[in-house]
């Protein structure tokens, strides 16, 4: 039976262990962690399709909090994240895949717009169109900032 040196069999594992963590890494790394209290809505109704364990919280301003998260599994959705916008008595949603180098989840409304971002994005190219980050997977750029 023919053996491999040694070194080579190391050298041999160590490059599949890099390559399966490449392909099956999160394009959020912050979804990968445990849930906090800080990171369970106030709100949780009308979110039919949400893996509430999965939510995390981002960031809060005036009285506004943000979230990411994911859909149940099995509904066909992998690959989708979800942008929520708890404010009061509600909460905004929008489900979209997101992609490393691509900008997800976008919610629009007369305060503002912000936007869910993977952990590979070009975010200088967001704050240069008046976006600020909230977060490293959160951008929000004011209403009166532009369109």
């Amino acid at each position: 039976m023919h053996r491999l040196p040694t070194r080579s069999a190391v050298l041999l594992a160590t490059v599949l262990l890099v390559l399966a963590g490449c392909s099956g890494g999160s394009v959020m790394g912050l979804l990968d962690e445990e849930q906090t209290d800080s990171d369970v809505l106030t709100i949780q109704s009308d979110l039919d399709g949400i893996d509430l364990g999965s939510t995390r919280l981002l960031a809060e301003r005036d009285g506004v909090e943000y979230f990411a998260a994911t859909p149940l599994d099995g509904t066909g959705a992998e690959g989708t994240v979800c942008l929520l916008v708890e404010e009061g008595i509600g909460v905004g949603l929008e489900c979209t895949p997101l992609e490393p180098g691509t900008a997800g989840p976008t919610i629009r409304d007369s305060r503002a717009t912000v936007v869910l971002l993977p952990d590979a994005f070009d975010r200088d190219a967001l704050t240069n169109e008046g976006f600020e980050l909230l977060h490293p997977n959160l951008a929000l750029r004011p209403a009166e900032a532009g369109a």
